[in-house]
């Protein structure tokens, strides 16, 4: 579910459950409702983000060696090939 459409449930959910208030406390809540809500999904997206980098970033250092040493290998191979015709 993305979060514009849990924002849309919650606030209908919350509309209801709030119905006995003012309509500016009302407001005020689900403002407060939804600015969390979205602090809350950037957060996590960069926690996340941070995470992958870190678990990540070590492999797509080795595999990036490993394709150059496959580059230079297969290079010297050409070479060698073309250099016995």
């Amino acid at each position: 579910m993305n979060l514009e459409k849990l924002s849309k449930r919650v606030t209908k959910e919350l509309d209801i459950a709030l119905s006995d208030l003012p309509l500016g406390e009302k407001e005020a809540i689900l403002d407060i409702v939804q600015r969390a809500m979205s602090d809350a999904s950037s957060r996590t997206h960069r926690e996340l983000k941070e995470t992958a980098v870190i678990c990540c970033g070590p492999e797509a250092d080795l595999a990036h060696k490993i394709q150059e040493q496959m580059d230079k290998k297969r290079d010297m191979l050409i070479a060698n090939l073309s250099s016995m015709c």
